[in-house]
């Protein structure tokens, strides 16, 4: 008993401290998580590396969100034009000669083609900036390196479906469909002057198409592997909008350019 006394004597116990103790377990794993730093994608630049996941995270959402907006509008506004395009000359077709209805009837299907190419070929970021968003939100609290891996990878995926809906392969078979269009007319109808203008008009309305194709899901990948996600540096605001001219003897499309 004397030899306990004289050590508690000798020895004080730091009470303060003992209560700093249950502080400091509660800290250490919030130190841990705010040294949470996810690997690196492939192709991306070292400096990707030292971004927070959440900031990460909320670059690819907030880019994918914008682009897809903006592939529905592009979608709507061209779908919207074929079908005003299909409904209106099989509308015209009756009113003309016999002889002349072939032009409308295989203009109508050239029309349709279009509308056909965008339900068969959708841009992938207005699926993705869905399920990203769906993703995102089971995530409230801290970022798993886990749905920020999928999230880059559904960035990726965005951004190769937009160099696909522009690739040279998209242009060669916008060329092959409206030759074929004319050839139906010339060979089958003998409208050869009519089938020249049909397959000019298709192919300078698909490229069209495939011109005023959004690009911002490859606009941002480009950023992203980059390290930009943080340097707040913005991309040039680039809006458009194409719509149908309807007037009392001609058909047309307007584009519209905001810069």
């Amino acid at each position: 008993m004397g030899t306990r006394s004289s050590l508690q004597k000798g020895r004080p116990v730091n009470v303060p401290a003992l209560r700093l103790l249950p502080l400091l377990c509660l800290l250490l794993p919030c130190l841990a998580h705010a040294q949470l730093r996810c690997p690196v994608p492939e192709g991306a630049s070292a400096a990707v590396g030292a971004l927070e996941p959440s900031q990460r995270l909320a670059f690819i959402q907030s880019h994918l969100h914008e682009d897809a907006r903006r592939a529905r509008i592009w979608t709507g506004a061209w779908g919207a034009s074929y079908s005003v395009l299909t409904v209106g000359q099989l509308a015209l077709a009756p009113l003309f000669p016999p002889a002349e209805q072939a032009d409308f009837y295989v203009g109508a299907i050239s029309s349709a083609g279009g509308v056909a190419a965008l339900l068969a070929v959708p841009l992938a970021v207005m699926e993705d900036s869905l399920t990203l968003d769906a993703l995102a939100a089971r995530q409230p609290g801290s970022v798993d390196c886990a749905v920020l891996a999928e999230a880059e990878r559904l960035l990726v995926r965005s951004a190769r479906s937009e160099e696909e809906g522009r690739s040279w392969v998209m242009r060669g078979a916008n060329v092959i469909y409206n030759v074929l269009t004319g050839l139906v007319l010339g060979l089958f109808f003998d409208r050869w002057p009519s089938a020249a203008i049909t397959a000019a008009t298709g192919w300078l309305l698909g490229e069209a198409m495939i011109l005023t194709q959004p690009t911002g899901a490859q606009d941002a990948l480009r950023a992203y592997r980059e390290g930009k996600a943080l340097s707040g540096e913005r991309q040039a605001a680039f809006d458009w909008h194409v719509g149908v001219a309807m007037a009392p003897h001609h058909v047309g499309l307007q584009l519209q350019l905001a810069f």
